[in-house]
């Protein structure tokens, strides 16, 4: 049985942290000027990130990159990287791990989310307005020009965090703009965060999480994007499925 779950560290790490988070932003404005909105943020983002992670006890771990092409790990090639989404840390540890910098599929309402809604909006996200059709569907044109121009992208396509830790159904929007894209699709099985930050609670429990890249799902390889959807969804099933049981202290 796992003993309960800290109250104390957690509290005052989220305390501490949204400080910190005020003048990441902050000093994210003053560099925009000289680096650019994206590279403020990347310039700022991870490191804040990870000294946050590190505060709540939370190790990172890579697993599989160097296993990808050159072309993709360089950032030469474009590709459109999808994981599974089961706590509110996931976005935040990729973006803090992933060698590569790509742009990430954001919920709309994380723009109205003082200073981290600011930020994401620095960084030159993609904001997608589920409620929206036509707004949605102009993000993912928005979305399908970055890729032609050679910017990777980063999203979770269940749509929503998974309470359970099982895999939802994934939604067909990154892999319509992958496949017309002619880019590859990589899976990224993220094992850890509902151990470490489950759905409903922000008691956060130090652990490890485990990020291991699989073998890239070549777009021109299918006949279609429901034929990649269903490939990928399947992919990073199978990648789940060999970490079950899996347990880090």
């Amino acid at each position: 049985m796992r003993p309960p779950r800290p109250f104390l560290r957690p509290l005052l790490v989220w305390i501490l942290g949204a400080l910190a988070l005020a003048l990441a932003v902050l000093l994210c404005f003053v560099l925009a000027p000289f680096l650019g909105g994206p590279g403020a943020f990347w310039a700022v983002a991870p490191r804040y990130i990870r000294g946050t992670a590190a505060a709540f006890g939370v190790r990172r771990r890579l697993e599989g990159w160097d296993s990808l092409p050159e072309d993709l790990r360089s950032g030469a090639r474009p590709a459109v990287f999808i994981g599974n989404h089961t706590s509110q840390f996931d976005p935040p540890l990729l973006i803090s791990t992933l060698p590569s910098r790509p742009v990430f599929v954001a919920k709309r309402e994380l723009a109205r989310v003082p200073f981290l809604g600011w930020v994401i909006w620095l960084a030159d996200f993609i904001f997608i307005d589920r409620a929206q059709r036509e707004s949605a569907l102009r993000s993912l044109a928005d979305a399908a020009v970055r890729i032609r121009g050679g910017q990777s992208l980063a999203a979770f396509p269940e749509g929503t965090r998974s309470r359970t830790g099982e895999l939802l159904p994934f939604k067909k929007g990154v892999f319509a703009l992958a496949f017309e894209a002619g880019v590859p699709v990589v899976p990224l099985a993220i094992h850890g965060g509902r151990e470490i930050l489950p759905r409903g609670t922000w008691r956060v429990r130090p652990g490890t999480y485990r990020m291991t890249v699989g073998a890239p799902l070549e777009s021109a390889a299918f006949p279609d994007a429901e034929a990649l959807r269903v490939a990928a969804e399947a992919a990073l099933r199978g990648m789940l499925e060999k970490g079950e049981g899996l347990r880090f202290s």
